[in-house]
């Protein structure tokens, strides 16, 4: 995985597995952007789309996406196209690098359970919500998290 500097990057790549998922059609999504189940009018498609959109319709966390997907891509329009993402091994364990999208992030918010951003790329650290439990404060704009939270459940 090329990505090592922004969005989420699992810290230990041994407690992920990489697996082929069905994505969405036409829907540009960046390597690291946090995935989820797309749901429309409260029913599962059988595809994957960005967790910050997903997020507010009950979308549980599925995975980190390990290859972009563009516009230009031949398949860009193809439901059902098969991409790459990091599943974690266990929700409890397996952490992840993420960056602040929101808020003023120091120490105190270790142990936190916030929000993803509606970008799919990092987490609100001042929003409460289910999207991700911080597990340790690394800068002003970088932490570790898990993703162990069912974002199901309602802040």
């Amino acid at each position: 995985m090329a990505n090592t500097t922004t969005n989420f990057v699992p810290s230990v790549v041994s407690e992920w597995k990489q697996v082929l998922l069905p994505m969405k059609a036409s829907t540009v999504m960046v390597e690291g952007a946090a995935i989820g189940i797309e749901i429309a009018s409260n029913t599962t498609t059988g595809y994957k789309t960005l967790m910050g959109v997903e997020n507010a319709a009950g979308a549980d966390f599925v995975g980190i996406l390990a290859e972009p997907i563009a516009a230009t891509d031949s398949d860009y329009a193809t439901a059902g196209k098969l991409k790459a993402v990091l599943i974690p091994l266990s929700r409890d364990t397996a952490e992840a690098f993420f960056t602040v999208g929101a808020g003023t992030f120091t120490a105190i918010d270790e142990g936190k359970t916030v929000q993803l951003a509606s970008t799919s790329i990092a987490l609100d650290v001042d929003t409460a919500g289910k999207g991700a439990r911080i597990t340790k404060y690394i800068s002003a704009t970088r932490g570790k998290c898990v993703f162990s939270m069912p974002n199901t459940e309602t802040a």
